[in-house]
């Protein structure tokens, strides 16, 4: 995920605007725009106030989730991480039961995929 992706997510989740948050912050809406969509890069001073009005820290705004060499993004590395992670799907935090349900449905689907036939699978062909 982005800088700008994270900005706007947080944002939303908080149900704020871009100009509320520019307002928070002391820069343009326009500004806000620009981060959101990675045209833009903010000062360490911008990027601890906007950590702060999105109530989070500024480290999270940073953080990489954990890949391999290949560019993999390793899912059982964030579900058992050793850190508790907070998961968010279109600007709505998941709970801990929701985070299990969905590590349940992924187990689930490997299971089924098992069955088909591989080359339909590297396809990405869909049932």
């Amino acid at each position: 995920m982005t800088l700008g992706l994270r900005i706007r997510t947080l944002r939303k989740a908080l149900k704020m605007t871009q100009q509320q948050l520019a307002d928070a912050t002391e820069v343009s809406r326009i500004y806000i725009q620009a981060l959101e969509s990675n045209r833009r890069s903010p000062s360490m001073k911008l990027l601890h106030r906007l950590a702060d009005r999105l109530g989070v820290e500024t480290s999270d705004l940073l953080e990489e989730f954990p890949r391999d060499n290949g560019g993999r993004l390793q899912l059982e590395e964030l579900f058992a991480g050793p850190k508790p992670m907070e998961i968010w799907y279109r600007s709505h935090k998941l709970s801990e039961k929701d985070v299990h349900m969905v590590h349940r449905l992924i187990d689930a689907a490997l299971s089924d995929w098992e069955g088909e036939p591989k080359r339909g699978r590297a396809k990405g062909v869909k049932n």
